[in-house]
C-alpha cells in the first residue's frame, strides 16, 4: 500500500486550446536517441472482456477501426525496451483529433466522473491498523472500531503521547478536498486536527477544532507551529460534524458543520495534499467517514477506469508481433501513467480503457467521422517510435444526443416547431453545468447545439421547467441563489430563427430551498407564471405582456412547512392549474386565475411518500381541451402510479391505478418520480421507469382503463426520461422522448426513441 503523498501518476493536464505536451514532438532522423518503440496495437471494441482473453477485437493487429460515441473500447499496445538494461520505464498516452495538435490524454471516469475515494474505517480484524494508517507517531491501540446502529465508528482515543497517523491509500489523481464526519467527546478543552499536507512529523499542516469555540489552520516548520488562521465558532460535543478542507492552488478553503463557517486562507507554504489525523493527548474523536475528492473534468476523450482489471494487473503476450522476449506489462485502469517496468531488452503490453465522448467541456462536439489517433510517450515526453499509428473513426449512432440530463426537470423537451425541426434542453457536461438547445432536423436521427455562441451564462441547472409556445420556448431556471427567465426563437420564427431572444434574466433570488424546483406556464397575452421553490414554501411570480415581474408570492404561507414539487399546465381561459407536494404526504391542487387570483387549495391525495425524495412525486400536470379535464398523475408511497381527474367544476374523478408495477423515485438524487405523461385528445400516455429493472414501459389510457402497452427499453438502466408530442413527416403523431440510459448523474447516455400513438 502507499500513504498519500505517494500518489501515482502527474498532473500534467491539457485542456482543449492549450499547447501540446512538451518535448512530445517525433523523433528526427539522425538525433542519436535510442528509446522503446511500439511495434503493434490492438483496438478491442469489448470493453468489457478480460485483459488477457483473445477474443472481443475490433480489428486485426495494427489496424484501426471505427468506434461509437459515448461507448468505451479499450487500446492494447505492443512495446519493444530500446536497450538491455533495467532502467525503470514508465509510459502515458497522448491523442490528436483529426490530424490536430497531440495532447496529454487525462484519466477521467466515464459515464460519471467522479474522482472519489473513501477510506475504510473499520479496523476490528487483527493488522487492519497497520494496513490502513501509518503511525508516524503514537500507538495503535489508540485506534478501535466500535459498532453502533448504524454500522459503527473509529475511536481515537489517546492518553499519554500525541497521536500523528497518515491514511495509507493509493490514488491515480491529485486530490482536491478531504471531508471528514466527526464526533468530538464531551470534554470541555477537547482538541483534534486534520492533517492536509504532510512532509515529516516536525513539518506539515493541519486544520484544528478547538472546543468550546475555535477553528484554526496551523502550519509546523522545524517543529514550530504557527497559527495562519483562527475562527470562532460554535463547536459542538456528542455530535457529528462535517469538517471540509479544499484546495485551489495556494489557497485553502474550510467548509465546518455544514457551511456554518466557511473561510479561506491563502497558505504561505503550500505542501502537496495529504491526509492524516492529528490528536493530541489526553483528547478523543470519533470518526464515521473520511472521504478523498478530486476535480473531475470531461475531455473529449479520456481514460477510465475498468470494471474488470485492477489499475497495474498483469497483461500476458497476446499481440505477439514482437520477437523479443516478453517481460510483462499492465492493464491501466483511470491513471495516466502505466506503472513502472523494467524492459531489459525485452517486449511488454499494456492496455488502455477509453471513450471517446459526444459532448465535452466548454459544450464541445466531437462529430461522426472524426479521426483519433493514440500515441504513447515516455517520462521525458518523446514520443515513442511505432510501425503504426493507433486510430480509430467515431461514429454517432441515430438518436444520441450524449450529454447531461437538467437535474430535476419539468417539461424540456422535445419541442417541435412547426417546420418539424425538435428541440430539447441539456447540459453538455456534468463538469460543466452549461444549458444547451440541441436541435434536430433529421427527425431525431441526429443532434447537434444550436446559437451555442449566444447560450445563457448561468448554470447550475437544478431545477427547471419549459414550455413551447408557438415559436418561442420559455424556460425557467432555478439555481442556488436564484430564478433565472430564458427565451429561445425555434427555426419556424420569422425575425431571429434558432435564435436566443432573451438569456439570463432574473426572478427572483429567495433563501436556497432544500430541492430546486421550477415550472412555467405562459397565457395567451404573453404574460408568464413561474413558480419554484424556497426554504419550505412555494413561490409564484408573474411577468406581464410588458416584461415586468410582479410581487412575489408566498403560496400557502399560513399552512406547515414542506411544499415543493409544483407543476403547472395552461387550461381554458387563461386558467394556470397547479399541483404541488406536502411535506405530511398530501397532493395539493388550485387554480391561478386570469386575474393572477388563486383558488381555493384542494387535496387530492393523501397517499404520497413522506420522505425529503417524494417531494417531486407529481408528474407534469396534463390538460384536455376536449373535456376541459386535468389530469394529474402521482406516485403513492408504495410505488405505484396513480391518475385523477378534475373537471371545470372543480368536481374530482376516483383514483385509477396507471400500472402495477413500481416506479422509481429518486433516480441519482433527482427527488422525483421517473415517469413523463403526455395527452393527446382523450387519450393519456405515460413512460414509467420500473423501480427495480430499470426498464422503461409504455402505458395509455382510453376512457375509463388503463392498459400496458409495452417495453420500449430494455437493455439499459433507465434514470430519467421525458417527451413531448411530435407529428411524423407521414402523417400522424407520435411519443417523442429522451430518457438517460443510465449515466449515474455523469453524461453521454442522453438517447432519443419515439413510438407512435396516433395514424393518420
Amino acid at each position: 500500500m502507499m500513504t498519500a503523498a505517494a500518489i501515482l501518476g502527474c498532473d500534467r493536464r491539457t485542456e482543449p486550446g492549450q499547447a501540446p505536451s512538451p518535448g512530445a514532438a517525433e523523433l528526427g532522423p539522425g538525433t542519436g536517441v535510442s528509446i522503446d518503440r511500439q511495434t503493434a496495437f490492438r483496438v478491442r471494441a469489448d470493453v468489457d472482456a478480460g485483459l488477457n482473453v483473445d477474443e472481443g477485437w475490433l480489428a486485426q493487429v495494427n489496424q484501426g477501426g471505427t468506434v461509437v460515441a459515448d461507448r468505451p473500447f479499450r487500446l492494447r499496445f505492443e512495446v519493444e525496451a530500446a536497450e538491455p538494461d533495467v532502467t525503470p520505464r514508465q509510459y502515458r498516452l497522448e491523442f490528436r483529433r483529426n490530424g490536430g495538435e497531440w495532447l496529454s490524454l487525462q484519466a477521467e471516469n466515464f459515464p460519471q466522473p467522479a474522482k472519489l475515494h473513501e477510506l475504510p474505517l473499520d479496523s476490528s480484524a487483527e493488522g487492519l491498523i497497520e494496513q490502513r494508517w501509518r503511525l508516524t507517531q503514537g500507538m495503535p491501540s489508540a485506534l478501535q472500531w466500535r459498532s453502533d446502529e448504524s454500522g459503527g465508528y473509529l475511536r481515537v482515543e489517546v492518553s499519554d503521547e500525541l497521536l500523528l497517523a497518515l491514511g495509507r491509500y493509493q490514488i491515480t489523481w491529485q486530490p482536491r478536498e478531504f471531508a471528514m464526519v466527526l464526533r468530538l467527546s464531551n470534554e470541555s478543552q477537547s482538541r483534534v486536527g486534520q492533517i492536509f499536507g504532510y512532509q515529516d512529523s516536525q513539518n506539515h499542516s493541519r486544520v484544528e477544532l478547538l472546543q468550546p469555540g475555535m477553528v484554526r489552520v496551523i502550519q509546523r516548520v522545524d517543529g514550530i507551529d504557527t497559527a495562519i488562521a483562527e475562527h470562532p465558532t460554535e463547536i459542538d460535543a456528542d455530535r457529528w460534524l462535517e469538517l471540509k478542507t479544499l484546495f485551489d492552488g495556494a489557497e485553502l478553503v474550510v467548509e465546518f458543520d455544514d457551511d456554518r463557517l466557511v473561510f479561506t486562507e491563502t497558505l504561505p507554504l503550500y505542501p502537496v495534499p495529504t491526509f492524516g489525523l492529528f490528536v493530541p493527548e489526553g483528547n478523543a474523536v470519533d470518526i464515521r467517514s473520511i472521504a478523498i475528492e478530486g476535480e473531475p473534468r470531461t475531455p473529449r476523450t479520456s481514460i477510465i477506469a475498468s470494471k474488470v482489471f485492477e489499475h497495474g494487473a498483469p497483461t500476458m503476450n497476446l499481440l505477439a508481433v514482437s520477437e523479443q522476449a516478453f517481460i510483462g506489462g499492465a492493464g491501466i485502469s483511470f491513471a495516466e501513467q502505466t506503472p513502472l517496468w523494467r524492459g531489459a531488452g525485452g517486449h511488454g503490453e499494456w492496455e488502455f480503457p477509453i471513450v471517446i465522448r459526444r459532448f465535452a467541456d466548454a459544450a464541445a462536439m466531437n462529430e461522426a467521422g472524426d479521426r483519433f489517433d493514440y500515441r504513447l510517450v515516455n517520462a521525458d515526453g518523446i514520443a515513442l517510435p511505432a510501425e503504426s499509428v493507433a486510430s480509430v473513426t467515431l461514429a454517432v449512432p441515430d438518436g444520441h444526443l450524449g450529454g447531461t440530463f437538467v437535474e430535476t426537470p419539468m417539461r424540456i423537451g422535445p419541442w417541435q416547431a412547426g417546420d418539424g425541426a425538435l428541440y430539447f434542453l441539456m447540459e453538455p457536461a456534468e463538469t460543466w453545468n452549461a444549458l444547451m438547445v440541441v436541435q434536430s432536423t433529421d427527425g431525431g436521427r441526429s443532434w447537434r447545439e444550436i446559437d451555442g455562441r449566444h447560450r445563457p451564462q448561468t448554470g447550475d441547472l437544478e431545477g427547471f421547467g419549459s414550455v413551447l409556445v408557438k415559436d418561442r420556448i420559455h424556460m425557467l431556471h432555478q439555481t442556488s441563489d436564484d430564478v433565472w427567465y430564458h427565451v429561445f426563437n425555434t427555426s419556424d420564427h420569422p425575425q431571429a430563427p434558432d435564435a436566443w431572444a432573451i438569456r439570463d434574466e432574473r426572478v427572483a433570488s429567495p433563501p436556497e430551498p432544500p430541492t430546486q424546483v421550477a415550472d412555467i406556464a405562459v397565457r395567451s397575452d404573453g404574460s408568464v407564471v413561474a413558480v419554484y421553490g424556497g426554504p419550505d414554501k412555494i413561490r409564484l411570480r408573474i411577468r406581464s405582456p410588458e416584461g415586468q415581474w410582479g410581487q412575489e408570492r408566498v403560496l400557502d404561507a399560513a399552512t406547515s412547512p414542506g411544499l415543493s414539487g409544483p407543476t403547472l399546465v395552461l387550461g381554458r381561459a387563461d386558467e394556470v392549474h397547479l399541483a404541488y407536494t406536502d411535506s405530511d404526504g398530501s397532493a395539493w391542487y388550485r387554480k391561478i386565475l386570469s386575474n393572477d387570483a388563486l383558488s381555493d387549495r384542494v387535496s387530492f391525495s393523501a397517499e404520497l411518500g413522506t420522505a425529503g425524495e417524494d417531494v417531486g412525486a407529481i408528474l407534469p400536470l396534463l390538460y384536455l381541451p376536449n373535456t376541459d379535464e386535468v389530469s394529474a398523475i402521482y406516485r403513492t408511497h408504495d410505488g405505484r402510479l396513480h391518475e385523477r381527474r378534475v373537471d371545470a367544476d372543480g368536481q374530482w374523478s376516483e383514483p385509477l391505478l396507471v400500472s402495477e408495477r413500481f416506479v422509481i423515485q429518486n433516480s441519482v438524487d433527482s427527488e422525483q418520480v421517473g415517469a413523463d405523461a403526455l395527452a393527446v385528445g382523450d387519450t393519456v400516455h405515460v413512460l414509467l421507469i420500473e423501480e427495480r429493472s430499470g426498464r422503461l414501459f409504455h402505458a395509455a389510457r382510453d376512457r375509463n382503463a388503463w392498459r400496458e402497452v409495452g417495453v420500449l427499453v430494455e437493455d439499459q438502466e433507465v434514470q430519467w426520461v421525458r417527451g413531448g408530442l411530435v407529428n411524423l413527416p407521414g402523417g400522424g403523431l407520435a411519443y417523442g422522448y429522451v430518457y438517460d440510459g443510465g449515466a449515474d448523474g455523469g453524461s453521454g447516455k442522453n438517447r432519443y426513441g419515439r413510438i407512435a400513438i396516433q395514424t393518420p
